[in-house]
Parts: C-alpha cells; sequence; structure tokens
C-alpha cells in the first residue's frame, strides 16, 4: 500500500491529466463552434474603395417630343363674319375640296345675284349696238359687258371663300368654331392634317444621322425605324443634352404610316434624353450585366446593389456619364477585394479618407446571404 505521500501525489498528477483533458475539449468544442459559424455564414473581411455620386436630375434634360404629321393645314376664315354651319367633325376623315366650314354668305349672295343682272344688261346692250351698226356702240357695249362679267367672277370668287375647304384629304383634328360664333378674318376655324406620314425633331449623335439613313426611335411602347430627312444645328431646347452628348445635333425624322398605326400627339422618347439621374462614375466602375447590358454596384445604406445603367457619353478615358435608378446617398463601388453579389450586406470595421472623393474601408460582410432576408442591414428602398 503506497504511503499517503505518494497517494497525494498520484492523485495530484490524475487531477492534472483531468484538467488537460477538459482543456483539449473545450479547444476542439471551439473549433467546432467555429466551422459551425463559418457554416451558418460568419462575416469576412472584404475591402473595398467607392466614391459618392453626384446626381442630375434627368428633368434637366426633358424635352417634350410627339408625332406631327408632315402635312398639316390649318382652315382659319378669310373675312369677318358668322359662322352658318359647321359640316368638318373631330376624329373624321374630310377629302380635298370638301366643305368643312360655312360662313354666312346672304350678303355675298346677293352682290352675285347683281353681278349677274348687269351682266344680262350688258348682253342687251351688245345687242342693241350690233342692230344699230354703230361701231362705237358696239365697243362700248362690248367693254361693259367685260366690266360686268368681271364683276361676276370676282363675287363668285368671293361667294366661294365663305366655303371654307382643305386643300388636302385627311383627318379632322381639331374644330375651333362652333354655328352661330363671330369671327374675325385670320381666325383658326379647324385644323386638318394627312396623318399617312409623320414626323419629329430629336437630338441625335451627329456621326450616327445622315440624311436618307435611319434612326431608332421610341413611339410610347413601340421602338421604331425612322427615316432622317434632315440633319440640323442642335435645336435651343435640347442645349441641355451637350455635356452628354460628344457631336449633337437635331435631326427631322419621318416614319411611314400608311397602315394607320401611330397617330399625330403620339408621345416619342429619344435615346439621348435620360428619364432616370444622371451620374458621372469611373470607367472602371462599368461591367456586363446578364443579358448584355451594362450595371455598376453601388453602396446603399450599407447594402450592395447591382443597378442596371445606359451609358450616354465618355469624358475622356477614365469617366463616363450613365443614366440609373440611382437613389441620393449611393457610393459607387470603383474596387473590392471580393466578389460580392447583388443584395450583400456589410458592416463597416474602419475607414481611412484618401485624396478627392474616393474613400476606402475595412468592412465585414456575410457571404452568401445576398438579398435574403433575416440581416440586420436596412431594406433599400427604390428609385430617386
Amino acid at each position: 500500500m503506497p504511503s499517503p505521500g505518494i497517494a497525494g501525489r498520484i492523485w495530484a498528477a490524475f487531477g492534472l491529466l483531468l484538467a488537460l483533458l477538459s482543456l483539449v475539449l473545450a479547444r476542439a468544442g471551439a473549433f467546432e463552434g467555429d466551422d459551425e459559424a463559418r457554416r451558418d455564414g460568419a462575416d469576412l473581411e472584404v475591402v473595398i474603395k467607392r466614391e459618392a455620386l453626384k446626381l442630375t436630375d434627368p428633368r434637366t434634360y426633358k424635352a417634350s417630343l410627339h408625332l406631327d404629321a408632315v402635312r398639316t393645314v390649318e382652315l382659319t376664315s378669310p373675312v369677318d363674319g358668322y359662322v352658318r354651319g359647321v359640316t368638318a367633325k373631330p376624329g373624321q376623315k374630310i377629302k380635298a375640296q370638301g366643305e368643312a366650314v360655312r360662313l354666312d354668305d346672304t350678303r355675298a349672295a346677293l352682290v352675285l345675284k347683281r353681278a349677274r343682272a348687269n351682266v344680262q344688261a350688258a348682253q342687251v346692250e351688245k345687242k342693241l349696238a350690233q342692230a344699230k351698226s354703230d361701231a362705237d356702240l358696239v365697243a362700248l357695249a362690248e367693254a361693259r359687258l367685260e366690266s360686268a362679267q368681271a364683276d361676276l367672277d370676282l363675287a363668285q370668287f368671293e361667294a366661294d371663300r365663305l366655303v371654307v375647304r382643305p386643300p388636302l384629304s385627311g383627318d379632322v383634328v381639331r374644330v375651333y368654331v362652333v354655328e352661330g360664333e363671330f369671327v374675325r378674318a385670320g381666325d383658326k376655324l379647324a385644323k386638318v392634317v394627312d396623318a399617312s406620314r409623320l414626323q419629329v425633331e430629336v437630338p441625335v449623335e451627329r456621326s450616327e444621322a445622315a440624311p436618307g439613313g435611319t434612326v431608332g426611335i421610341k413611339v410610347e411602347e413601340a421602338v421604331v425605324k425612322a427615316r432622317v430627312d434632315a440633319v440640323m444645328p442642335l435645336a435651343e431646347r435640347f442645349d441641355s443634352l451637350r455635356e452628354l452628348t460628344v457631336s449633337p445635333a437635331s435631326a427631322l425624322v419621318s416614319i411611314d404610316n400608311s397602315a394607320g398605326k401611330f397617330s399625330t400627339g403620339q408621345t416619342v422618347y429619344s435615346e439621348l434624353i435620360p428619364l432616370m439621374p444622371v451620374a458621372l462614375v469611373p470607367t472602371n466602375s462599368v461591367s456586363n450585366a446578364s443579358g448584355g447590358d451594362r450595371k455598376v454596384q453601388v453602396l446603399r445604406e450599407y447594402v450592395v446593389r447591382d443597378l442596371p445603367v445606359r451609358i450616354l457619353s465618355k469624358v475622356g478615358t477614365e469617366s463616363v456619364f450613365v443614366s440609373g435608378r440611382f437613389n441620393e446617398g449611393d457610393e459607387v463601388i470603383v474596387y473590392s477585394s471580393r466578389e460580392l453579389a447583388d443584395g450583400t450586406p456589410l458592416r463597416a470595421l474602419a475607414a481611412a479618407s484618401s485624396s478627392g472623393n474616393e474613400a476606402s474601408a475595412r468592412g465585414a460582410a456575410r457571404p452568401g446571404t445576398g438579398n435574403k432576408s433575416g440581416t440586420s442591414a436596412k431594406k433599400p428602398t427604390e428609385g430617386f
């Protein structure tokens, strides 16, 4: 039987062995916990460089575009008078020289009647003069007959003017008067258009448009190839687009509408006029998206967002104007040490500002979360 001293040392050694075993088990448990954390999506460190975006409201470049008929006529009143009848109706077709509006012709009818009587009287005088075989009387009678005939023609012309007729066949799009209304000479009565060919003036890149060629325009929801009829200096209402285009110009383009697919007044959209906020971003921040589109990544409320953009124009080789659904406060990601999926939430660890508007930051990203719920990041907002 061991002595009490030896037994104490044995029990002490056995206790130390248990403590070491417990420590190993604890550390093993810790490593096991780390693997579990990794499986659950533990934070990973990522370094990004980003720049604050200066956004331009798309309304800065707004210009109203719509289809007009190549052939349009405004019917106006030839004289002062009352409207006696309105044959033209909005939305209806009318033939060339068809009656559109008739003005009061009471006086004109009386003048015409008198002129006809004068012609008859002049004819009788000429007949009597010829019966007398007097050359002078015959010459005088012929002159009076000629004058009376001219008065009759003039009276007929004035009477015909009171029936207003369009010089072309087309659609009546506006009627400005009603029966009984008094109008002055030059007042508008109706508008008639020949909608078989429609046109619109749009901004274009000068190098991409030539007379006789085609350009793409969007008529409401339909994309149409329009013929370029003329290329002109940029219209003043498009002047704000100069910073978005290398060499801007105005083009008068037209589309064949013989099938009646389109109507005058339909809204037209130009590719050069942005509909979403505009920003100047570094060229290397633009990448390819699925389907051949272009995109940039932004940091929005500590969430990575992939935003489809439309390239507008380059500024040198390092910057480019793009249009997309940017929000105030968005920061474009210029560099990332890891590939970040859309919807990845970031948590800032440390940040250090550098020169200019560029900033670098170290953060923690939860990989694989994407746009899943259950993260602590705020839900990003949409729109401008």
